[in-house]
């Protein structure tokens, strides 16, 4: 273990550190730390090399947190809006004395490079800011009614919402999620992903506890199996939001919704990258090409699935990206701090990346870089003239492949960026009329015009269409539909008589 990351470590400082690792050992977040039913390790994904022992919970251990969440919401919904609004700005306060641990958490425990640890602490800033200012929000409206009685419409509050996050971006995908819903008014329990309990779970436990948000409304519960289904099925849950892969987030679709539980699913990309041959500055387009692919070694929803490439440009583009890609690093960013990349997060994606690759060329894709594992790195990887029936067409690759086509029309280029099962976001590169044309006839949540694919802010509607996610939108004003629900109110000076039975 790091000196850094032990917090037992000497000449450590005597404001509170992110974790302190004595005392969560075995432990789950749920009224403070307490024991959980489980133990198991926190790995490293470039060395193997155990990084902390935490706790996992029981169906039992989590249907006590949904009660205990169930009670405290209701106190919580009535705190003033002053106050909520406080706890957010603290929040997003302390989030900052704690970057530099973060990072030094993300580096090791998802191994992502600090440049990316820092903008995840920047969106973190942006949720919370944002949420600060929902609770003083317009919280209802007045409907038309008939003389003498007054109608409106409030937004009230779930109740209890679970969240199910992934780890490829744990503090964003994290942020987006318990900001929103706790400045609604409700309680949160979260299951943070396996492989990234520091930084997408108990990150937020810590940060929630030194800001002063009340004991009860938040609860961080790593859990797996038969136990993690209590997440999807326990009574006092009302509302359920899952990020991660399709296949997963159907499943908690139908656990959840056989209660008739509020569900709202993120879920896969498979996003096209379109690139016009009245495109301007080539060179940028490629720098957005290898940003789209490789940041994070390609593990982001809204990587570039498919290089689709006007036939006239085709050979240059693929020299031109193959060329990018040889320069960048992949390295454990831990160890080396010019590392582009670092290790696959999940365990057995450089397999399911070998495995791809092997499918393509085996059905006629030609190889022009990579395609081969090494230990738990996966290097840029360049196919072309990849087509339907390969899974590097099918699926979301979800790693550092760029799986690249060719179109010889506009109608063409719609119709393979269309030709897909998912519909999150999209990149079309061309002039400005063309390319916004093209964009608006392609069936996806998010079209970005001379841009790179990977964009998402705190203030925009994000969000998929088809099967990368089930209508839901985050961020900005479209979280008051999302976290909350309707109740209409009417009030009669006194009563009036019913002409029935008479």
């Amino acid at each position: 273990m790091n000196a850094k990351l032990d917090s037992s470590a000497e000449g450590v400082s005597s404001r509170p550190r992110l974790f302190d690792l004595e005392q969560i050992a075995g432990k789950i977040y749920s009224n403070g730390w307490v024991d959980g039913d489980q133990i198991i390790d926190v790995i490293e994904p470039a060395t193997g090399a155990t990084l902390a022992k935490v706790g996992l919970g029981s169906k039992a251990a989590i249907a006590k947190a949904a009660q205990s969440a169930a009670k405290a919401q209701k106190e919580w919904a009535l705190v003033p809006p002053e106050e909520k609004r406080k706890l957010f700005i603290r929040a997003e306060q302390v989030m900052r004395d704690f970057a530099e641990e973060y990072t030094e958490w993300v580096v090791r425990e998802v191994g992502a490079p600090r440049s990316k640890a820092r903008f995840e602490v920047e969106f973190f800033a942006d949720e919370f800011l944002e949420a600060a200012a929902y609770p003083t929000q317009q919280h209802g409206m007045m409907l038309g009614d008939r003389s003498n009685r007054l109608s409106y419409a409030i937004r009230i509050p779930y109740g209890v919402t679970a969240g199910i996050t992934p780890s490829n971006v744990p503090l964003v995908l994290g942020s987006r999620f318990i900001a929103p819903a706790l400045a609604m008014g409700n309680a949160v329990l979260l299951k943070p992903h396996r492989t990234a309990i520091m930084c997408s779970g108990f990150v937020f436990a810590r940060v929630l506890e030194e800001a002063g948000f009340p004991d009860g409304i938040f609860h961080c519960i790593p859990a797996e199996g038969e136990d993690a289904m209590a997440f999807e099925t326990d009574p006092n849950i009302a509302m359920v939001h899952f990020t991660g892969s399709t296949v997963t987030g159907a499943k908690v679709a139908e656990a959840a919704s056989r209660s008739l539980k509020k569900v709202s699913i993120s879920g896969s990309g498979k996003n096209p990258f379109i690139v016009l041959d009245d495109v301007d500055d080539f060179d940028a387009v490629i720098s957005a090409a290898l940003y789209s692919t490789f940041y994070f070694s390609g593990q982001v929803c809204m990587a570039a699935g498919r290089h689709l490439i006007h036939e006239s440009l085709y050979d240059r583009y693929i020299a031109a990206l193959v060329l990018a890609a040889k320069k960048l690093v992949v390295d454990d960013p831990w160890k080396n701090p010019h590392a582009s990349y670092g290790p696959m997060t999940l365990p057995g994606a450089v397999d399911r990346m070998d495995d791809i690759v092997a499918d393509a060329i085996a059905k006629g894709a030609k190889l022009h870089l990579g395609g081969k594992k090494n230990g738990p790195y996966y290097p840029p990887t360049i196919l072309s003239d990849v087509k339907p029936g390969m899974r590097a067409w099918e699926e979301e690759i979800f790693g550092p492949i760029a799986a690249i086509s060719k179109f010889n029309s506009d109608a063409e280029a719609i119709a393979k960026a269309n030709d897909t099962q998912y519909g999150l976001s999209a990149a079309v590169f061309g002039s400005e009329a063309r390319a916004t044309r093209i964009g608006h006839a392609i069936d996806s949540g998010m079209v970005h015009i001379n841009d790179k694919s990977t964009d998402d802010a705190a203030y925009i509607p994000f969000g998929g269409t088809k099967k990368s996610g089930n209508g839901g939108r985050y961020g900005s004003y479209v979280n008051w539909d999302e976290y909350t629900q309707t109740k209409w109110i009417t009030v009669s000076p006194k009563p009036r008589p019913f002409p029935f039975g008479h």
